[in-house]
């Protein structure tokens, strides 16, 4: 005769894991609407999107290319974000962590990231004026002040 194992299983109060869900639902990371200045959203928008230059705004006056930071930073990190969605889906569901906590785990992994690939991004490269301008080859760091406004909040 075989022998036979039983696998004790736990149960879990079930009210705590729609108490854990309750509230808000999403996290904004990057240049949230009220927690970043209209300066550096604007910086923000004409790097990432690229300009005409001129009249159409960005940098000192020329046009500036397409440098998605924030496309990028979401997508290299795809993979390390649901991962830690799939841990902490675990948690939500015994009640061990709230929705909120786990929101602002995500915020600031994700704001970190946008950070990082301000700092590291090079291409396209700044042009010789620009590098003379500003004194970096960076081509989103003048000053820091953009990648130091990158931010996150938890919103409905």
């Amino acid at each position: 005769m075989p022998d036979i194992t039983f696998r004790r299983i736990r149960h879990h109060d079930l009210s705590k894991v729609q108490t854990s869900l309750m509230g808000p639902k999403k996290v904004k990371v990057g240049f949230p609407s009220g927690k970043a200045d209209a300066g550096n959203i604007k910086k923000a928008i004409w790097n990432h999107f690229g300009t005409k230059g001129g009249a159409s705004g960005g940098g000192w006056g020329g046009p500036i290319p397409e440098r998605p930071f924030l496309t990028n930073a979401m997508r290299d990190n795809r993979a390390s974000y649901r991962q830690g969605m799939k841990i902490s889906a675990k948690k939500l569901l015994i009640g061990a962590t709230s929705l909120n906590t786990v929101l602002s785990k995500l915020g600031i992994k994700a704001q970190g990231d946008i950070q990082t690939e301000i700092t590291s991004l090079s291409s396209p490269p700044n042009s010789s004026v620009t590098i003379e301008m500003k004194g970096s080859s960076n081509p989103l760091i003048d000053n820091g002040e953009m990648r130091a406004a990158v931010t996150w909040k938890i919103d409905e």
